[in-house]
């Protein structure tokens, strides 16, 4: 009783099924639960959820701090986490908005040689104080043929909503390398080619269960990687809404329970 707890959008699972048996609990066949589907969510002051679906958040993180990490940064942080990739490899992150600017942190705090690559030349200073080594304007460069100077990346962490932009980059995967996907966008192109030459692979990633989200919040305590955000008082929370929607939120939209205005 008392002790501040995260609901996260995996809210729950079977545990007998096939899929959970072997630890798949996302692909449950049973008895999936989403917060916000499978009953309502976070945009009220109280709220019942799954035992199965709390996190526990760290004394040293406030209920802001943490919100966005239990979303936008369990996705990428247990992404790379699950990548494959070890300290020192070359990693990239693909974007650097919501997703990605919690993306380049992680991937900087792991120990990854963390290359950024977005659009346009006034992300570059962002994507540096963010920890990557190199960023990638890809408006001016071809964003593959960067990223083969490095020896090519062994990670790409792609959190754009745009799948050209996805294509761009597979050529810039080291041999074994994998595009891990976690932003969704529409139809993927792909060069069977490219996959076949140099072993590489293109992999999806859902977000994670309530411990995953436990151990994001964990690590971003320990680590520093903080959300950047937009905090606006629950009674405005239309108005909240739609700044999200419009995508010129800078980069995640908090709604606080204490300010009032």
């Amino acid at each position: 009783t008392g002790q501040r707890v995260g609901v996260g959008w995996h809210a729950g699972h079977c545990g007998r099924c096939d899929s959970c048996r072997r630890g798949d609990f996302f692909a449950c066949q049973v008895a999936l639960l989403t917060t916000g589907i499978s009953f309502d969510g976070g945009y009220a002051e109280y709220m019942t959820a799954p035992a199965t679906a709390l996190a526990s958040v760290p004394e040293d993180l406030s209920s802001v701090e943490s919100a966005p990490l239990m979303c936008a940064g369990i996705t990428t942080f247990n992404a790379l986490r699950n990548s494959g990739a070890r300290p020192g490899d070359v990693v990239a992150v693909l974007g650097i908005g919501g997703l990605g600017h919690l993306g380049v942190q992680f991937a900087a705090k792991m120990g990854f040689k963390t290359v950024a690559i977005a659009r346009g030349k006034d992300k570059g200073p962002l994507a540096k104080k963010l920890g990557a080594i190199h960023y990638i304007d890809s408006q001016e460069k071809n964003p593959a043929a960067e990223l083969t100077k490095f020896g090519g990346a062994k990670v790409i962490i792609a959190t754009v909503t745009n799948a050209d932009a996805m294509t761009a980059v597979l050529g810039g995967l080291a041999a074994n390398g994998v595009l891990m996907v976690i932003g969704a966008a529409g139809p993927l192109s792909v060069d069977p080619i490219l996959l076949i030459s140099g072993r590489r692979s293109v992999k999806g990633w859902y977000s994670g269960t309530s411990i995953d989200s436990q151990d994001t919040l964990r690590f971003s305590a320990l680590a520093g990687v903080q959300s950047m955000n937009e905090i606006v008082p629950l009674e405005r929370v239309t108005e909240a809404y739609e700044r999200m929607m419009s995508g010129k939120a800078r980069f995640r939209v908090v709604l606080s329970m204490e300010s009032k205005s």
